[in-house]
């Protein structure tokens, strides 16, 4: 210790450099751990030995500090800022003095959370890696003031928890953490909400502290993980039998479409597009019945393609479709589908990308979940549509089948009725589950909305970007089931073997955890190692499944959990409905970037009709035929064809025909029209040009 410096005083500060002498003596009291009162007020400070080449540290506070370090409730701490007059920030030699009691004050109190015990501090380190601490306070034991032994203590060179007496170790305490006001993620599944916020410390310090933050807190679920199997009865699914009066008489292909697209639909479409023609000052007059038509050709398009949609009404006979032509004029279908509506523009909502689509998708979801089959599983899954223009919601999707588009959410049974859809359009304006991260609020949407049109309980499967425990929780405390591929961040440090490890051992092989909640992980070698969570199938029974063996060039058989057939079995439910309907998809297309949702409206619920006519149906038709018999009774019995007397353009001719001189007959027709050479009445043509021609011109055309 150096003696105070001449023109030293309280609130000043000044440079003093020790001699040599005083230095040695420092370094000796650090080599002997001398805990020495270096700034006179009664604060112990320990000095760290120093390694060789490094200057003197600074001095570390002793962490037991006396009773009154902290004031009583309701008593105010008299604090003088850091170096303004008072004794604060007074520096010994080359050394600040932190031993102001008001320093520690500011520093330490306005980060303390609730009282804990010292033990209690010390077990939640050892089991949380996520807690950085800075220090930990420790408040006087209760026998601070009596005699201690030497059997009290431990070896003063220990530094572990081992070291401490049972009187320090259930004494007060209080952690400071690096970075307190750190959040957790809350995109990570794992962690859960929690609304209680911690107890309010009063502060001791005269300095205006900042406002709370109010984001919400995070609580880490730390789950305990052993190796069980999973018995859980399965979901009965719905509570009452379906309503399937509608199913009680044989119905035709367009009985059951109409059961979506019914008059409240059809209205719909036709009111906001005679609305939005009006406006640009189109009149447009559609009605229902002329609506049909339009959309019999949307449908026809789908099996019978052209690369131009106008080549549906050319007379050539390689491209004329008679029933096109028949139903409806050209001109006519391209009004109609310019200017093709289902919501008012003028009252669009700003938050919502897909609103002009918004009151079709909302009447089409009430009707796909109004006729959904008694089923207990359902898949949730992510459906691609067509689009190569701009638009905000456009995705790309690298190794998908459709990589450009747009992208909508589905829920289906495992066969393919899709019974809910959404599109999506990154922030999602329903902030519903929000906490659960995107995928899994998704699957909770759907799991709501199915439940409240049709009460029971069901077993939900989706794949890895959907599933999570927390999601397995959430859904088990709705009386639910669920099933699906987990990504390893979404799994809280499950001890399975690890992939490499499984990998090297033979097919077939399995490891697999439960937890207290009932949600078992299963990680199994197959062609490649996949991991699966459930709540509702376990491991057993075993099945086996064939699988062809590179190394032995035979197949052979290889064992397979349950909950991994389960997965297998239910999950395909969107992918099937994806294929029916880009088997036929529609090869009409707009410029506008709602046509395609728009026509795959129309796909969805034409799909989802014969999903209910092959479930109902005695004797179903595939999916073409279903098609196709929509399309002839929607163009035959509300198609207008052209009034007689209507002339139409002139009819391309075949000029490779007309001059390869084989066959062309000059007879005489019955009525006189235009000759095609000199454009005079005649009543003579050629039988294989089908134009009328003299017998005298016949010799001109045909040459070239």
């Amino acid at each position: 210790m150096r003696p105070e410096a001449e023109g030293d005083s309280e609130g000043e500060e000044s440079e003093y450099f020790p001699t040599e002498e005083e230095e040695e003596e420092e370094e000796d009291d650090e080599v002997e751990g001398v805990e020495a009162d270096l700034s006179g007020d009664g604060t112990d400070y320990e000095l760290k030995p120093l390694p060789k080449g490094r200057k003197r540290q600074k001095k570390v506070p002793v962490q037991e500090i006396d009773d009154d370090f902290f004031p009583s409730s309701g008593e105010e701490a008299e604090a003088s800022p850091i170096g303004e007059g008072g004794g604060g920030g007074r520096k010994v030699g080359r050394y600040r003095d932190d031993g102001d009691e008001d320093y520690y004050k500011q520093r330490l109190s306005p980060k303390m959370p609730r009282t804990l015990s010292l033990h209690e501090i010390t077990d939640l380190l050892e089991t949380d890696d996520s807690i950085e601490a800075s220090a930990i306070v420790i408040q006087p034991p209760e026998n601070a003031t009596a005699p201690v032994s030497d059997e009290e203590s431990g070896d003063e060179e220990g530094g572990t928890i081992n070291n401490l007496p049972g009187s320090l170790l259930h004494t007060a305490a209080y952690l400071i953490q690096d970075g307190s006001d750190a959040e957790s993620d809350s995109d990570d599944p794992s962690y859960a909400p929690k609304d209680d916020s911690p107890d309010e410390v009063p502060s001791t310090s005269s300095v205006q502290q900042p406002p709370p933050s109010r984001r919400r807190k995070m609580t880490k679920i730390v789950c305990k993980w052993k190796k069980a199997d999973l018995t859980v009865q399965p979901v009965a699914g719905r509570v009452t039998a379906p309503p399937n009066d509608f199913f009680t008489e044989m119905r035709t292909p367009t009985e059951i479409l109409e059961l979506f697209l019914d008059d409240e639909v059809i209205e719909l479409i036709v009111k906001y597009s005679n609305l939005y023609a009006d406006s640009k000052g189109v009149h447009l007059g559609l009605t229902s019945s002329e609506f049909k038509c339009f959309l019999g050709i949307i449908f026809l398009s789908g099996y019978v393609s052209v690369p131009r949609r106008r080549m549906f009404w050319e007379q050539r006979t390689d491209v004329h479709n008679v029933l096109v032509s028949a139903a409806m004029r050209r001109d006519r279908f391209e009004t109609i589908f310019s200017n093709l509506h289902v919501a008012d523009n003028a009252d669009l909502d700003p938050v919502d990308k897909f609103s002009k689509l918004r009151p079709l998708i909302s009447k089409l979801n009430e009707r796909c979940m109004k006729f959904v089959p008694n089923e207990t599983y359902f898949s949730f899954d992510e459906f691609m549509v067509h689009y190569f223009g701009r638009h905000g919601c456009k995705q790309f999707i690298r190794g998908k089948p459709i990589r450009f588009g747009y992208k909508f959410w589905c829920g289906a049974t495992c066969l393919g009725y899709i019974c809910w859809f959404q599109p999506y359009q990154g922030k999602n304006p329903n902030t519903k589950h929000e906490e659960y991260g995107v995928g899994a609020s998704l699957v909770l949407q759907f799991s709501e909305a199915l439940t409240e049109a049709h009460p029971g309980r069901y077993h939900f499967v989706s794949n890895n970007f959907f599933t999570s425990i927390a999601l397995l929780d959430k859904l088990s405390s709705m009386g639910h089931q669920a099933t699906g591929t987990v990504r390893k961040d979404h799994i809280d440090k499950v001890p399975l073997e690890s992939d490499v490890a499984l990998k090297k051992k033979e097919r077939g092989t399995f490891d697999y955890r439960i937890d207290g909640k009932g949600n078992i992980v299963c990680r199994w070698n197959d062609n490649s190692v996949v991991t699966v969570a459930s709540s509702g199938a376990g491991i057993h029974p075993l099945c086996l499944v064939s699988r062809y063996s590179q190394k032995l060039k035979k197949k052979i058989q290889v064992q397979q959990p349950n909950m991994i057939k389960v997965y297998n079995q239910f999950m395909g439910g969107v992918d099937r409905a994806d294929e029916n309907i880009d088997k036929y998809r529609a090869s009409i297309r707009g410029k506008k970037w709602y046509s395609s949702p728009l026509l795959f409206c129309f796909e969805l619920v034409l799909q989802n009709a014969w999903q209910l006519h092959k479930t109902y149906d005695e004797k179903p038709v595939d999916f073409l035929e279903f098609r196709r018999r929509v399309v002839c009774h929607y163009l035959e019995t509300h198609g207008h064809p052209p009034e007689p007397g209507q002339k139409g353009r002139p009819q391309k001719r075949n000029i490779d025909s007309r001059y390869d001189g084989i066959n062309h007959v000059i007879v005489k027709q019955g009525k006189q029209t235009r000759c095609a050479e000199c454009h005079k009445n005649t009543a003579f043509r050629c039988e294989k040009c089908d134009v009328a021609l003299h017998v005298k011109c016949s010799v001109e055309y045909h040459t070239e």
